[in-house]
Parts: structure tokens; C-alpha cells; sequence
């Protein structure tokens, strides 16, 4: 698995192959990315949520250009369709915001240089490739590689599948599950540096 900052969808090739990419997004690729986002929030995640989803009215001021925050996509090349966005993860500074979790977790972040994987959604179409895995390992990776510790997730357990992929990332520590009062069935991970640190990178971004 290969992250990269070239510019733009990769170019197409040879009819009949595939070949998923994960990479830094950049401005050409924003309005694709915002199309995905958005029919996964309107399909899968309940739908839109201002005070949730902000950053998805503006991806391009939300996380490029800066060295804190970070917009990964997969792509996917298709015979008869070009490239498209398989998924995407984000990753940004900070914990779980304050107002949605127990005051114990908030502290538990609030002094530390913590980074958040977020956004790690993968189209319905394009799962079971290894696509989110990928995602994750690259967003973790990069928070990492910044100094980022600890670096921590959350997901919504009521999504289909959300939960045990979590549970089954290499390095995930539950540390919270929210259920049953929380509204989002939400349960918190922290990736461990040092099982993320082994993975050895994937020879390509095909391998996932």
C-alpha cells in the first residue's frame, strides 16, 4: 500500500484491469470525494448532521494544506468506468469531542498530542477488497509518523460490520463502548504504534 501526493485520479489502464490506490487527495479530487461522502451519509450513516459532518461542506479547507490534518482516498480503476473513489479516512488532531463522551475519556486526550482516524468509509461496492483496511493502516501511519500519540477512532457499532473490523484492525485497544445510552452506538479504539510500526508496507497499493 502506497501513499502518495500525485496530483488527480491516476490515469486509467489496460481494459479489464483493477487496481485500487490509496494517496493523499488533492483539490482535483474533492468534488468526487464530496459525492462519496455524501451518499454514505445518506445511504449507510443516517444521514447529514451539521454538527457532525462540518467538514464535509468544505474538505478542501478542512484538511489540505495543512501538517496536522490529512484527506486519504482509494481509488479504484474500472474497465468501462475510469477511476472511482472506493473510500476514504481522514485523520485530524484532537479526541472525541467533549460534549459526546464521559469526562474521564475527554481527559484522557486533552493533554496529549492525540490524532483521530475518522471518515473511514468504503463503498458498498468496493468492499471486500481490502480498501478500508488500507485506509485505516495509511491513517495511521501518517498520524503516527507526525508524532501523533495516542492516536484514536471511534465507530458507530449499529452500521453493518463497522465493529468487527475494528476489533479485527491489527493494534486496535477498545477502550470505551458507549452502548446502550449513547445515540450512535458508539464504541472508542486507540491504534497501538508498535503493532502498526510492524506491518510491513504492502508491495503495492493493489495488495491492500
Amino acid at each position: 500500500m502506497t501513499v502518495t501526493t500525485a496530483p488527480g485520479f491516476a490515469p486509467t489502464s489496460a481494459p479489464g484491469v483493477t487496481r485500487p490506490t490509496v494517496r493523499l487527495a488533492t483539490p482535483a479530487d474533492l468534488p468526487a470525494i464530496e459525492a462519496h461522502m455524501r451518499r454514505m451519509l445518506a445511504g449507510e450513516l443516517g444521514g447529514y448532521d451539521p454538527a457532525l459532518h462540518a467538514d464535509v461542506d468544505d474538505l478542501g479547507g478542512s484538511y489540505l494544506g495543512s501538517d496536522a490534518r490529512a484527506l486519504l482516498v482509494s481509488t479504484r480503476e474500472t474497465a468501462g468506468s475510469g477511476v472511482v473513489v472506493a473510500g476514504t479516512a481522514v485523520v485530524r488532531p484532537g479526541g472525541p469531542s467533549a460534549h459526546h463522551v464521559p469526562g474521564w475519556l475527554a481527559r484522557r486526550y486533552a493533554d496529549a498530542p492525540t490524532g483521530q482516524i475518522g471518515r473511514v468509509w468504503v463503498d458498498r461496492r468496493e468492499r471486500r477488497r481490502g480498501v478500508g483496511r488500507a485506509l485505516a493502516l495509511a491513517g495511521a501511519r501518517w498520524a503516527i509518523d507526525r508524532g501523533f500519540s495516542p492516536v484514536c477512532l471511534h465507530t458507530n457499532a449499529s452500521v453493518p460490520g463497522a465493529l468487527a473490523f475494528w476489533r479485527a484492525f491489527p493494534g486496535a485497544l477498545e477502550v470505551h463502548d458507549a452502548r446502550p445510552t449513547d445515540p450512535w452506538s458508539t464504541v472508542h479504539f486507540e491504534v497501538d504504534p508498535r503493532v502498526v510500526r510492524s506491518l510491513r508496507p504492502a508491495p503495492s497499493a493493489a495488495a491492500g
